[in-house]
């Protein structure tokens, strides 16, 4: 596939290889929907060395995410739900029969540009029955958001994102000035989340436990993060092929004695929360299960029973069709943002 970048003064081509799939629409639905408008209108580039800056990170979670593997996740799931309604049996008797009633869950925060909020957004989920969070705050304020929030906030539990902003040096440091604080794990602290030699090195001196894999989408991916030594490993099921590879997974992090906390971004649509809930009755390796504060669409999905903490799925996905055009998708871009390009986002934007 040939590409043409042009301004008023020159041009320049570029090609594509269309790997084996062939599927040329996946490709020029990337550069149209995604690339173009980030060069043209999102950040102005002009260079292809600001190009390579902004992108490199940008491109690892909307380019480097399994466009193939995610597309599969959506048909093999529903495959699962037709086959558990054909049988008229729960979601989790295929999956092997539930051991539990209910799914300790905790409470996945968004970002916040004040500490304020992010208190009070706590204060919010507490009240709400929470005692488990995670915090997503920027590298630069999340010691001073940890710190904030453990003041007023002694009895719960907390986790950190980082989404991959340091480098092993730095990881080590932050790892250190944060242990004080007590917090349950550090998720993807490296870049790249996969340099499993850094993390290797990262998990033998790391005072808090490490945690990733939502940028994992194989099972030798998912072996070598075992081997570095993380304490938990994250398996999204709609990222990764489905419910076939996720119990695959389960079954790998079992081997490895490796508690598994999914990673679900629930923020938009709960499917595949519900699947993953049904899962975690099922399997003893998954310890909790990432969930939304904020309250979800009651006239679009039968929504999961939330009590202290804990989470009672509905045994199957039932979605109010009549109402669907309330939540109309609407085209426009949507790139996952890694830490530390914050400051190139104000650079570019």
């Amino acid at each position: 596939m040939y590409v043409k970048l042009s301004d008023k003064e020159s041009y320049g081509w570029g090609e594509s290889l269309i790997a084996g799939s062939g599927i040329i629409g996946a490709y020029s639905s990337i550069i149209r929907e995604l690339i173009k408008p980030l060069i043209e209108e999102k950040y102005n580039i002009r260079s292809p060395f600001e190009f390579e800056e902004v992108f490199e990170k940008i491109m690892f979670s909307a380019g480097n995410c399994g466009i193939v593997t995610g597309a599969i996740s959506a048909v093999e799931m529903a495959m699962w739900g037709l086959k558990a309604r054909k049988m008229k049996i729960p979601l989790y008797e295929l999956f092997g029969g539930k051991i539990k009633d209910y799914v300790k869950v905790y409470g996945s925060f968004p970002r916040f540009s004040k500490i304020d909020d992010l208190i009070k957004a706590v204060e919010f989920t507490v009240n709400k029955g929470f005692d488990f969070i995670k915090l997503h705050q920027p590298p630069s304020t999340t010691l001073e958001a940890v710190k904030a929030v453990r003041e007023r906030f002694k009895e719960i539990k907390i986790a950190v994102d980082l989404n991959s902003p340091f480098d092993l040096s730095e990881a080590k440091n932050f790892a250190d000035k944060i242990a004080r604080y007590e917090v349950e794990w550090i998720e993807e602290p490296l870049w790249p989340p996969n340099d499993y030699f850094a993390l290797e090195k990262l998990t033998k001196v790391s005072p808090v436990p490490i945690a990733a894999g939502e940028n994992e989408y194989t099972l030798y991916g998912f072996r070598k993060l075992l081997e570095s030594g993380v304490s938990y490993i994250q398996p999204d099921v709609a990222k990764i092929g489905g419910i076939s590879k996720f119990l695959k997974v389960l079954d790998l992090a079992s081997s490895y004695g490796v508690k598994v906390a999914p990673h679900d971004r629930p923020d938009s649509s709960i499917v595949s929360l519900i699947y993953t809930l049904n899962l975690a009755l099922t399997r003893n390796e998954i310890k909790i299960v990432e969930y939304p504060i904020s309250d979800l669409p009651k006239d679009l999905f039968n929504e999961p029973t939330f009590e202290k903490g804990y989470v009672r799925p509905p045994e199957n996905i039932e979605i109010n069709n009549s109402i669907l055009n309330k939540y109309s998708y609407i085209n426009r871009i949507r790139v996952l943002h890694f830490s530390d390009l914050n400051d190139k986002l104000i650079k570019y934007g």
